[in-house]
């Protein structure tokens, strides 16, 4: 008999542990790890972003389906690795704490035979001061409540542009040393969207701002893309794509300090400020 254990309950976690169960037999166990009580399908964010869907659409929680399909499950949050066990446990474990109920702050020892670590990336907001999403006029969609609290902002700026009102938006990466740009590329082309179908477009100014040596990089040196008979790169599609829709961009810039609707950034040339949502 062994035992599974996977740390992170999102895609690739949750995955992980389901196919697992209907793979081995049921004398294998799996044990799943993680702080959070909910599974949430991320790239719906973008969705519940823009008001298109609801929060509630896109996660589950997980306890009671895993003790539907017979896994274990330990919301909680792992500390440190001891794949030589130590002194007294022989076996390699993960030393985790408990996140919640009556074991809160708990700490247990959970051997394993075979680890998989799941636990995606760390959101690391506090790299970048002030930027607070939920507090402030600073929003995200790295997670179903952020993205809710980012429609809610977007819907009030909405409704103050059909007053009359212009504002500006800027969408895009925090820090310097942010790694994805993914999701911040396609919220900023949804919002912009957004605004048209609400016949508020003339009344933004949207801009792109981004750590980025040029558009389209993606963290991965850019991709070739193809456009109906053309190929072309993907800083040529995005550059296009962008004057088409009037998106300004800013690139090579790492935020380094969110206040109330404004955003302080720094590049290799100079250190500024633009005013955002």
């Amino acid at each position: 008999m062994s035992k599974i254990v996977i740390l992170g309950a999102g895609i690739s976690g949750h995955v992980a542990a389901t196919h697992l169960r209907r793979k081995l037999p049921k004398k294998h166990e799996v044990v799943v790890v993680s702080p959070n009580s909910n599974y949430q399908w991320v790239p719906s964010n973008i969705w519940v972003g823009i008001g298109r869907m609801k929060s509630e659409k896109i996660y589950f929680p997980l306890g009671p389906l895993y003790k539907k399909k017979g896994i274990g499950y330990k919301q909680a949050k792992a500390i440190s690795f001891f794949p030589e066990g130590d002194k007294t446990e022989e076996k390699p474990y993960v030393l985790s704490e408990y996140v919640v109920g009556d074991k809160k702050g708990q700490q247990e020892k959970i051997t394993y035979d075979y680890l998989i670590n799941a636990t995606g990336p760390k959101l690391n907001f506090e790299a970048t001061e002030g930027l607070i999403p939920g507090e402030n006029k600073a929003y995200s969609v790295c997670t179903y409540s952020h993205a809710d609290h980012a429609w809610e902002g977007l819907k009030a700026l909405i409704e103050e542009m059909k007053a009359g009102k212009k504002a500006k938006i800027l969408i895009g990466t925090g820090h310097a040393k942010s790694t994805c740009q993914g999701a911040a590329f396609e919220y900023i082309l949804n919002v912009e969207q957004e605004l048209r179908k609400h016949n508020v477009r003339d009344m933004a100014e949207v801009t792109w701002i981004s750590n980025e040596y040029q558009l389209g990089d993606f963290g991965m040196d850019g991709m070739l893309l193809s456009y109906g008979s053309m190929t072309m790169k993907s800083h040529e599609m995005v550059e296009m794509v962008f004057e088409d829709r009037d998106i300004k961009w800013i690139l090579g810039a790492g935020v380094n300090k969110v206040e109330d609707g404004v955003a302080h950034y720094e590049n290799l040339e100079e250190r500024t400020e633009i005013r955002s949502l």
